[in-house]
């Protein structure tokens, strides 16, 4: 059987926050070209996911 992590509204919170502060910390450096973003999926005011994206620009 498959065991599944449940976190709480607040874990989730967190999780979004260090996943912005990871991305920031990567793409705001010198010689980055492209764009950042991190979506968070909200249902009924609760986070259900957060997806990260990094698009760089080869110049």
């Amino acid at each position: 059987m498959r065991e599944t992590k449940q976190f709480d509204s607040k874990d989730k919170n967190n999780q979004a926050k260090t996943e912005f502060d990871k991305m920031i910390e990567l793409v705001c450096s010198r010689g980055f070209f492209g764009s950042a973003s991190v979506t968070v999926n909200i249902q009924d005011g609760r986070i259900q996911y957060t997806r990260v994206a990094v698009d760089r620009m080869i110049r």
